[in-house]
Order: structure tokens, then sequence, then C-alpha cells
């Protein structure tokens, strides 16, 4: 199943390189309001989406709630928004809506319902049960369902965001996890770069670049054969580990994702106790000293 250029906003995190209701600049500091302004419950960024370096394509908003209780856990709804502008508006009239659940405690997915319109019609309900996805998608011409089996737990884009403010990412750390982009699977790496300073349209940013590939991958992991997909994702050098920018490359040519705004929330999202699906390489991890004969 082929992705759509707004599934790319919200899969970019991991495969391209990175989805979406704010206004304040990114240069505040993320725990400080702007004076007068009241501060929202949850989290809320906006995006701009380029190609080529310079052709407006398209923009994306999310916002993220606090945890709320559900039976006898808590859960973190997300809801998303991407669409097209300018000339790709003109042509393909693409409109996404991305609604997220979250397991409050170990930030994996629950449950993902996708709506897709404009030039493709499409809705995706995914539900999530550790190793398992049950997915079921509906186009005008018929359905589709399908139960997948991972060989660890899949996370999704944003809960792989999330996540990221739990690990370190010291230089040459490396992150092994498998992605659900839309209705596909990926065995997924990240590995920290390094750090660097990174022009922002809100001003210069300490950063974290972070190297990413992912190959495609079907039930119980196994690959399909397909060339691997390459990128590069920036992150705020803090505690916020904001999404400050993803490039990547697409069927048309290098995209850039950039994030205009960001919101905090009254609270911080709470950090998981234990992280699942990501295992974490650590660059300063020795092997154990072999026991001498």
């Amino acid at each position: 199943m082929k992705t759509s250029p707004a599934s790319k906003i919200v899969s970019a995190l991991v495969l391209s390189g990175l989805s979406l209701l704010a206004s304040p600049a990114l240069g505040r500091a993320a725990n400080v309001a702007p004076k007068g302004h009241v501060t929202r419950q949850g989290e809320a960024f906006t995006f701009s989406l380029r190609f080529l370096g310079s052709v407006d394509a398209g923009r994306a908003r999310l916002a993220i709630s606090p945890p709320t209780q559900q039976g006898t856990g808590s859960v973190i709804n997300i809801v998303a928004e991407a669409e097209a502008l300018g000339l790709a508006k003109a042509i393909s009239g693409l409109h996404e809506q991305y609604r997220l659940v979250l397991d409050g405690a170990t930030l994996l997915p629950r449950s993902i319902h996708l709506q897709e319109s404009g030039w493709r019609m499409r809705t995706a309900v995914i539900t999530l049960d550790g190793k398992t996805v049950d997915l079921v998608i509906t186009r005008p011409n018929g359905e589709q369902r399908g139960r997948m089996t991972m060989p660890t737990e899949p996370l999704d884009p944003l809960a792989v965001l999330l996540s990221l403010r739990a690990m370190r990412l010291h230089d040459g750390d490396k992150l092994d996890l498998v992605v659900l982009d839309g209705s596909a699977f990926y065995q997924g790496t990240m590995e920290v770069v390094g750090r660097e300073e990174l022009a922002t349209p809100n001003g210069p940013q300490k950063a974290i670049k972070i190297a990413c590939r992912g190959e495609r991958i079907v039930n119980n992991g196994q690959k399909v054969g397909r060339p691997p997909r390459f990128g590069t994702v920036w992150v705020s050098d803090d505690p916020a580990r904001l999404p400050l920018r993803i490039e990547g490359e697409t069927e048309l040519g290098k995209a850039e994702f950039v994030l205009t705004s960001f919101e905090p929330g009254r609270k911080p999202l709470p950090l998981p106790k234990k992280v699942v699906g990501i295992n974490e390489r650590r660059a300063d991890t020795t092997p154990e000293a072999l026991p001498k004969l």
C-alpha cells in the first residue's frame, strides 16, 4: 500500500529523516508562556513542508493532550492534521486527519485513525496490542483487513518523537525499532551523529543531529528487499527534544519539514517509566571482558 504525502509528514521522524495549533515563537523557553497568554493544557506544534529547498508544499499541525485516566491506566490523545498548499493543493486537494491514542505509561500506540481526502480517498483504522497489529483499510472500491505480528512492539512516528525525551542521545548512540507508517512497517535505526547549531525560522537553536534508516518489512519482520529509506532529523538539545527540522528524499526530490511554532502545555508530559519497543545501543558501552581460560 502506498503512503500519502501527508503520511510522510508524520513518518519523517524515523523514515525520511519525523504531524499538528500554536502561534508562539519557538525561540521562547519551552516552559514559559508568552505574557498575558493562557497556557494550554497540552502541547501544540505547527510545521511547514518544502520541496527542493524553496517550494512551499504544505503545512501540518499537531495537538497532544495530557494523560487522562482510562480503566486502570491512562492514555494520551493526539490529533494531527495536514494539508497541501499552493500548486500542490490545486493538483491534489490533499487533506489528512490523524488521530492517535498512546498508552500513558509506555507511549506504545493503542489505536490509530487516519482519514485521507482529495485526489485519494482512504480511511485506515489500526488497533495495536503489543506486537500484534490489526488493520482495516477502507477505499471507495472496498475494504481490506489484515493482521500483522512484528518482532518488537511497533511505534508510530509520533510515539517515537515523544520517546526520544526519555533517551539520553549521546553522540554515537543508536536506537533500533519497528516503525508503523500508515499501513506499512519498517525496521528502523536512528544514530546520533553529533551536536550543532541549527538555523530555524525563530533563530539559531542548539540541536542534536540524528541519521535515520528504514527498511520495509512485512509479517514477523521479514524484509521485502526494497531499497532502504534515509533521512536526517534535528531535535532540540534540551529535555523537550523538539523536532526542529527533518530532511529526506521523496519521489519529488528533497523534502524539508520545519517546525514553525511550538506551545508547551501546562505540565510536561510524564516520561515513560520504561521505554518499550526501542532497543538502545549506547556508544560507550563495551562488552564485558571474556573470562580467561
